[in-house]
């Protein structure tokens, strides 16, 4: 599933849904509005914290793990790999016109030295 998510958009996409669907959860079993589940789902994701509102109930520990485990494994750091990896610039990095001239050459090369051999 995560070699799909290549761009920032997909990313940010499954991002907003982990935390609706967190905040989802976390109203139904902790018996809270949906409005403090958002409030408490965005507060846990980002490791904030502050002590407002926890679950105190096993489905909403459940919940809370899930969305810190998944948030902080798994979707931040490819996010900020995504966001990072489009600032870097390798200006030695060849051109698909340069690729191309190269395989180009490489075959005549191999074209006379088969007809060497």
């Amino acid at each position: 599933m995560l070699k799909y998510l290549d761009t920032v958009r997909e990313l940010l996409a499954v991002y907003v849904v982990m935390l609706l669907a967190a905040a989802g959860s976390y109203a139904f079993f902790e018996g809270k509005t949906y409005l403090d589940g958002v409030w408490w789902a965005c507060v846990t994701a980002t490791t904030v914290g502050y002590g407002d509102m926890y679950p105190a109930t096993l489905g909403g520990r459940i919940t809370a793990v899930v969305l810190m485990h998944v948030t902080l494994l798994l979707i931040l750091p490819l996010l900020i790999g995504n966001i990072c990896s489009r600032c870097i610039k390798d200006a030695n990095e060849f051109s698909h016109a340069e690729q191309e001239e190269l395989k180009a050459t490489l075959a005549r090369l191999e074209a006379k030295l088969d007809g060497k051999t």
